[in-house]
């Protein structure tokens, strides 16, 4: 019997000025609220890689170019710590990104076109940064920066490789800052929340009816579903770090860098099996399904039984270099190039309770190379607006272009608005378009006996994908 989520290459058994003390009590209040409201489920999305940097709307409407100059609105926590000391007081900012996301496969085979079928999801942030004194600042972030959501038909022909699959990790990160009035550092401990679910069907012609013979041989049809398998795994831990240094050059020009560790997250979840009724009778008149039934989803002597799984994952390093320019007395102009690790995330393995479906799931992603440039305008003494391009790479090499990750290098723009109507409230807008190029990708493993040089032989489908992204983060000053 070959293992769940796997293919047939692998094993197959199957400043500190005191603020008054009702502004504290406000800003207290306002704290715990955000948190209340962070802790709600947290959506998950698709970008680059998993990774999603959409984590406020200013930078956003940058198109993320923002290591060098902070927005001032608590972002900066995630984007370059260092820049926390150019806030003034008590800030606290909290918003979140609308993704949609749309996208369909077609097959090269047959032309039938399979619709990706998420539904619009919300990525949520939340920061606060303190000023003790004029070159102290210290903060606390909570942010998704890592998630995945890819949702196909159960009875998508890629349902073998996956078609309701999800990885989110949310990351908690106080954070300290100092400066000496031109060289600024800041950095704190990241603890990591993860979750992960996959979904996935077993196709019978895959499975062996008796050593060396498979269904495949006795006429059962390729992509004949039996089992429905679920694996998810909530509420695991992993720690990390994320710091930053910007130099003032001059009064006009500065320079940044951020380096975000990986953090390593093992969980310790479950595995479930349904049963799928196949209809498929042997020709002496026995009836599959309940053969299987009685070996292997029979309760204490079966494999294919609800049991506990081990995985483990990590979430990429990144590291960003950043220039912005005050080219004029209202016009900032920004660039940051970024490169994230994805090659540390080769493989992910599947530890089950049934030592015989153990089996490794290859990605082999590929580390990615992003180009951000970011423009913002005073248009009047509360008005800002911005916009920006990104080019960025694609971490799925062609042999793991799956309904998993169908990914190709794309290409985003960006445009929004900053309205401040008060010293003490802030709100920015921002609007995303996602796109990228279609992209040869596969819907299944290699088959019993079947012999390929690559997985990327088995491309025989475009991937097409893009997104809409509207951004909404509101900020207090106090």
């Amino acid at each position: 019997m070959q293992s769940p989520i796997c293919g047939a290459s692998r094993p197959s058994a199957s400043a500190w000025v005191p603020p008054p003390r009702r502004v504290t009590r406000v800003g207290l209040g306002l704290l715990v609220a955000l948190f209340i409201w962070f802790a709600a489920p947290a959506a998950q999305v698709q970008a680059q890689g998993f990774g999603v940097y959409e984590q406020g709307a200013c930078a956003m409407a940058r198109a993320g170019a923002t290591v060098a100059q902070g927005c001032g609105d608590g972002s900066s926590l995630y984007f370059n710590p260092a820049n926390i000391v150019d806030n003034e007081g008590l800030v606290i900012s909290a918003g979140a990104t609308m993704v949609a996301a749309g996208g369909d496969y077609t097959s090269g085979l047959t032309g039938n076109v399979s619709e990706l079928q998420n539904d619009p999801i919300y990525v949520p942030h939340a920061f606060a940064t303190y000023e003790i004194n004029e070159s102290t600042a210290a903060g606390l972030g909570v942010y998704v920066p890592y998630g995945l959501a890819t949702e196909w038909r159960p009875t998508f022909e890629g349902a073998f490789e996956g078609y309701d699959s999800g990885v989110q990790s949310i990351y908690v990160q106080p954070t300290i800052a100092m400066s000496d009035g031109r060289l600024s550092i800041g950095g704190g401990p990241i603890v990591a929340i993860s979750s992960v679910e996959l979904n996935q069907r077993q196709d019978l012609s895959q499975q062996e009816a008796s050593p060396g013979t498979y269904f495949s041989q006795l006429g059962v049809p390729h992509h004949t579903a039996f089992v429905d398998v679920k694996l998810e795994g909530h509420n695991a831990i992993g720690f990390g770090a994320n710091i930053g240094a910007t130099f003032d050059v001059n009064d006009q020009l500065s320079i940044a860098t951020r380096f975000t560790t990986p953090v390593r997250v093992t969980f310790d979840g479950d595995a479930t099996f349904t049963q799928i009724e196949t209809g498929i009778v042997l020709p002496d008149g026995t009836g599959i399904d309940g053969i299987l039934a009685q070996t292997q989803f029979a309760e204490g002597s079966g494999t294919l039984i609800d049991q506990s799984i081990e995985t483990e994952i990590t979430f990429p390093s990144q590291l960003i270099f950043g220039v912005s320019y005050d080219a004029t007395a209202d016009l900032t102009v920004l660039a940051d190039y970024q490169w994230t690790r994805w090659s540390s995330l080769g493989a992910i393995p599947l530890d089950f309770e049934k030592d015989a479906l153990d089996t490794t799931r290859e990605l082999n992603y590929e580390d990615t190379h992003g180009v951000r440039l970011g423009a913002q305008y005073d248009v009047a003494d509360n008005v800002e607006a911005r916009a920006g391009f990104i080019y960025n790479t694609a971490a799925a090499p062609a042999a793991t272009v799956t309904p998993l990750l169908p990914e190709n290098d794309r290409t985003h723009y960006t445009v929004g608005l900053g309205y401040r109507p008060a010293d003490s409230f802030e709100i920015n807008a921002a609007y995303q378009y996602l796109g990228q190029a279609d992209r040869a990708g596969r819907v299944r493993d290699v088959r019993p006996g079947e012999n390929v040089d690559s997985l990327a032989d088995l491309n025989e489908g475009l991937y097409s994908f893009d997104a809409h992204l509207v951004g909404l983060t509101l900020t207090v000053h106090l």
